[in-house]
């Protein structure tokens, strides 16, 4: 008889009383005053940025790119940004464009930047015709292919973009033939020296992305954002993270006082949801904050955590069990 394996031994992170309310009401309440003021709660937290460790990086490459284009008329380089979601693609590519509006103050006619999400089974001419659309071109949808690419360079011209934001770069359709492979298209852009390019995208992107040598030999070295692990300085950076997020929602005005983020406790419950994925423990606490903005709770509570694990990750599949309630698993 073949035995059973035996069940994960769960090491306790809080205990019972520790999952109790200490502040606030019991449970949510629900009523049209309560969710104007939560709304606004949360609206004050989504206003918090917090440079994840890999931005620096990536600002820097991004500075790079744009430098190379300067330095010399023939083509131009790409770069690739890959990380699964929550990762921090996104909201890099909008931060360096609020940076950038900063550290150098904007013409009229001027889009040294422009950042274009493409939407699924996109094709070379749907590539094309959102960067148009980015640019507000009226008539994006009305000419073939070739015509639309000379507007788009017209466009990029006028403009003077330097750098163009691919992001969602997986939803390009790496299925056309040869003939019409989307991977010819990017390559095409770049060695017509019009404007550097990043490709930013999920794991599913790696085929496109490396099924042409002739478009990877025009890129510099990937620049990818992925999960912190606990190796190396790693937990260190995510401690780091969680407590300043706790911090700034006290600056903000988000919370009365400190959530205590950064206790142990917490701090392991977050790795284990999260995944080492920073963006993720931001929207695990956007998800608690609802709830401890709905009981009037003074901070957000290991309760909170708790219930946003149970009604948010666990129905949307990013964690199969509770670890504030019920423990972590022995490795």
């Amino acid at each position: 008889m073949a035995r059973r394996s035996p069940k994960a031994v769960m090491n306790p992170t809080f205990a019972a009383e520790e999952l109790v309310h200490s502040t606030g009401s019991p449970i949510p309440m629900i009523s049209q005053a309560t969710a104007v003021a939560t709304a606004a709660k949360v609206a004050l937290f989504d206003g918090i940025y917090l440079q994840h460790p890999g931005h620096r990086k990536l600002f820097a490459q991004f500075d790079y790119l744009r430098e190379l284009g300067r330095a010399g008329s023939g083509p131009k380089r790409g770069m690739r940004l890959i990380g699964p979601s929550s990762a921090g693609k996104s909201t890099a590519l909008e931060q360096y464009e609020r940076l950038d509006a900063k550290r150098h103050k904007q013409e009229d006619g001027h889009v040294p930047i422009l950042r274009v999400a493409l939407d699924r089974a996109c094709t070379t001419k749907r590539f094309v015709t959102s960067i148009l659309d980015r640019y507000g071109d009226e008539y994006s949808e009305s000419s073939v292919e070739s015509t639309l690419r000379k507007r788009m360079y017209a466009c990029i011209e006028r403009f003077r973009t330097e750098l163009i934001f691919v992001d969602e770069v997986q939803h390009l359709n790496y299925r056309s033939s040869a003939r019409s492979d989307p991977t010819d298209a990017l390559k095409r852009i770049l060695d017509d020296g019009v404007a550097s390019l990043v490709f930013a995208g999920d794991e599913t992107a790696l085929p496109l992305m490396r099924r042409n040598i002739q478009l990877a030999n025009r890129m510099i070295a990937p620049c990818d954002l992925m999960p912190l692990t606990t190796a190396g300085q790693d937990p260190a950076t995510f401690k780091s993270f969680v407590k300043r997020l706790d911090k700034a929602m006290v600056d903000r005005g988000v919370t009365k006082r400190s959530s205590g983020l950064d206790g142990d406790q917490h701090l392991r419950c977050l790795f284990v949801v999260s995944g080492g994925l920073l963006g993720r423990v931001v929207n695990l606490v956007r998800a608690a904050l609802e709830i401890s903005a709905r009981r009037e709770a003074l901070f957000v509570e290991p309760c909170d955590l708790s219930g946003a694990v149970r009604e948010w990750a666990i129905p949307q599949l990013i964690v199969k069990y509770d670890p504030f309630s019920m423990g972590i698993p022995d490795a």
